[in-house]
This record gives structure tokens, sequence and C-alpha cells, in this order.
């Protein structure tokens, strides 16, 4: 079967006994979701739909807010903190860092220090003593003499 591009919000689903077109999409917490079956009218048929729907949607919705997060490998050096650059729903670009830790209820902890408010090595500093200080509540590390 040839390749046929979908394209942004549409994607091909087949799953018991479903093949056909979905269009989802999320904004402000709240999801819309579409199906579009190929049993009807045929699997280009079904995509035109799929994309009439999508343009129609796209239209009444309001842009994307989501504050997109790129993959960080963690370069501290030190486990469970990590370097984060984002941006904001604005567009503005800003850095922190983030330690996280496992809580006794299976959770995850975490806080943050921005960069710009406290400078980097001492963002560093205050992510690395409250890891620690995390798990030393958990009672996986020692308290050290620091």
């Amino acid at each position: 079967m040839s390749y046929v591009k979908s394209g942004k919000l549409i994607r091909r689903y087949e799953h018991n006994g479903f093949r056909g077109w979905v269009v989802s999409t999320k904004r402000r917490g709240r999801r819309w979701v579409k199906y579009f079956s190929d049993r009807t009218a045929g699997r280009m048929n079904a995509l035109r739909c799929a994309r009439e729907y999508r343009d129609q949607l796209h239209s009444l919705l309001p842009p994307p807010t989501k504050v997109k997060r790129t993959y960080v490998l963690n370069t501290t050096g030190v486990v469970g903190v990590a370097l984060v650059d984002e941006t904001t729903r604005a567009g503005k670009p800003f850095a922190r860092y983030v330690a996280s830790w496992p809580t006794a209820s299976g959770a995850r902890a975490k806080v943050t220090f921005s960069l710009g408010l406290y400078g980097k090595s001492e963002a560093r500093r205050l992510a690395v003593r409250a890891r620690r200080q995390g798990l030393v509540k958990l009672g996986v590390m020692r308290r050290t003499g620091k």
C-alpha cells in the first residue's frame, strides 16, 4: 500500500478492526479527538473529511500555549539534577536547574532554581543541596557535615 501524507494533527489509526484516520489536539487542558473510518467512503475520502474537520477545528481553537521543553542530557554530573532550557508561553527563553528525587509515597518531588534569579553556580549548588536533603529525608542517604 502506498504512503499517504496526512498532515498536522492527523494520524493513521488501525486497531481492533477499526481502520481510518484520527484528528486529535489539546488546548488549555481540553482534548479534541474525532475518528474518520475508511469503511463508509474509502481511505482517501476519510482522509479528506479528517482534513476538513482539522481545518475547521484549527480555526475555532486558540493557538497552542504549551511550554516547550527540549530534551536535555544530564550535563551537571549529579544524578537527579539537570540544567533545563525552556521557553515561556510568550516565547521568552529561560534556564533553570531542576532537582528531583523519589518520595516515600512513590511520587516524585521536584524543586527548581532559576539562573536569572540565583546565577548559574548558586542555582546549581542549591539544586544539588535540595536533592541531597530530599534523599536524606527519604532515608537513602546519610546526612553529611556540609
